[in-house]
């Protein structure tokens, strides 16, 4: 079952949440309970929020509180807006939340009357609804092996239904699905497929995979059976062939988090204690892939019996933009604690700090007459960032060019000319707008926000004015004039 809108009514206030993702939502099931998830391919989720019934309370609603928590943890404040200033979602008005990182997240909205009262108060809200979001493509590794391959696909939301197979003949273009035997039985994440050749047959190979965010991941196209020289299978230990990107860790590739502040802080979750608890976590650093340095032992005093989960909160001031791996060892109570991390010891999780705002730059506005609805608005524009968002381009107008609020032309645009430029044609559907002011925005993974504006108005209207003249009259308090009647002739 697959559905566009999902309503998540705030028992008796009212208002409602629904979710409007760009992908179609999974209906799959948490197996861990709660909230159905919603897997988001970007990091500006749109929420529209259902205001129709707030007029009738008695207490006059004037904002609306978003609240969000991110891996089940606490509810933090987001935006808070005036209910006539909510943000504009298609036909719709609400929140768009600009997630901070990947990750499972968890919304509710909170009423902010006019005598500065609240409902629900802070301690007693409840998710309202549940979005994954997830920027990363699946990977997908593909290996010769005999007269097959073999693969494996990995993604933290892989859809596992998702899995194609496809060949083709080395002199051909055309990729032809592979079905698998028996035909209803659907190619796992970790497979093996293989083919009877005859002498002097060979095959390209490419396996496909979908996460539940709607991204593609593609393998490396190989050749069956494999040509001399070819590694064959699937890595098993670090040091994997060329096509893999060379050394493979045994573990699972560490996690990356963007972050667009030189001062960030995160959580660590203490797994397993001992009956001693923990008294502190030791946090160590690795800038660009170096050395592993001691930050600082952060105190903490954690038990067994404590409710769950144990989290530590740490903080860190990065001296510049880069790439930092940390790696995080809690210490129990009796002082009992891990080795500290060797060089070849891979990062907890790497974080990307960028303060950097992307460069975007219209380049040209045209206005050529229009198509069934209204007259055609040609925008090409440029943007790049070392971590620009996947459809990382809003495009935006307004009357008013230093207005602090535009409206939509197209969200969520690629660079789809080359890798940093873009076009989009828009059409005008409000007969009553004839000029306006352009602007164009780019998002990075850390969520820095680019914008210009267009510095001419865009004139849409190229019609010219034509009339016809129906009627000549005199001047001021002259008579029409008639027809002259030949005078009477006199015999």
């Amino acid at each position: 079952m697959r559905s566009k809108h999902i309503l998540i009514v705030v028992i008796g206030l009212g208002t409602a949440l629904a979710l409007t993702p760009t992908a179609s939502p999974q209906d799959t099931r948490d197996p861990f309970g709660g909230l159905q998830p919603h897997y988001w391919p970007n990091r500006s989720v749109s929420i529209p929020v259902n205001v129709q019934n707030l007029g009738a309370l008695q207490n006059k609603v004037t904002h609306l509180q978003l609240y969000y928590s991110l891996n089940r943890g606490a509810f933090q404040k987001g935006q808070k807006l005036p209910v006539g200033g909510l943000s504009q979602i298609n036909d719709r008005r609400g929140f768009i939340f600009e997630a901070p990182r990947d990750g499972d997240y968890e919304f509710a909205v909170q009423l902010v009357y006019a005598d500065e009262t609240v409902a629900p108060k802070a301690d007693a809200l409840a998710p309202e609804i549940r979005a994954v979001v997830d920027t990363v493509a699946p990977r997908v590794q593909l290996a010769p092996s005999g007269t097959g391959v073999e693969w494996r696909a990995t993604d933290d939301n892989l859809d596992p239904t998702s899995i194609v197979l496809e060949c083709k003949w080395p002199s051909s273009t055309d990729w032809t699905a592979v079905k698998n035997v028996p035909a209803d039985k659907p190619f796992r994440a970790s497979d093996f497929y293989a083919w009877k050749f005859k002498p002097g047959q060979s095959l390209d190979v490419r396996v496909k995979a979908r996460d539940r965010a709607g991204h593609e991941g593609l393998s490396p196209v190989v050749r069956v059976p494999a040509e001399p020289g070819t590694p064959v299978g699937l890595p098993k230990q670090p040091g994997g062939p060329a096509w893999a990107g060379g050394s493979v860790p045994s573990l699972p590739e560490p996690r990356i988090d963007y972050v667009n502040a030189l001062e960030f802080d995160f959580e660590y979750t203490v797994q397993h204690m001992g009956r001693s608890g923990v008294q502190a976590a030791h946090l160590f650093v690795q800038k660009d892939k170096g050395t592993w340095e001691f930050v600082k032992k952060q105190p903490s005093k954690l038990m067994p019996g404590d409710a769950e989960p144990h989290k530590i909160p740490l903080a860190y001031k990065a001296p510049n933009e880069g790439i930092y791996g940390f790696y995080i060892i809690p210490e129990s109570g009796a002082g009992k604690k891990a080795d500290d991390p060797k060089k070849d010891d891979p990062p907890m999780v790497l974080v990307v700090v960028d303060t950097t705002k992307p460069r975007v730059e219209i380049t040209g506005v045209q206005v050529k007459p229009g198509g069934v609805k209204g007259p055609l608005v040609e925008i090409t524009w440029s943007a790049s960032d070392a971590n620009l968002m996947p459809q990382p381009v809003r495009l935006e107008w307004s009357l008013d060019k230093t207005a602090t609020k535009w409206n939509e032309i197209k969200y969520r645009l690629d660079n789809d000319l080359t890798a940093t430029t873009g076009r989009y044609a828009w059409e005008v559907p409000d007969e009553k707008l004839w000029k306006f002011y352009v602007r164009a925005q780019a998002v990075d993974k850390a969520a820095n926000t680019g914008e210009h504006v267009w510095g001419q108005e865009v004139i849409v209207d190229l019609e010219k004015p034509s009339g016809t003249i129906d009627r000549v009259r005199g001047g001021a308090g002259a008579p029409d004039p008639k027809p002259s009647v030949p005078e009477k002739s006199a015999h």
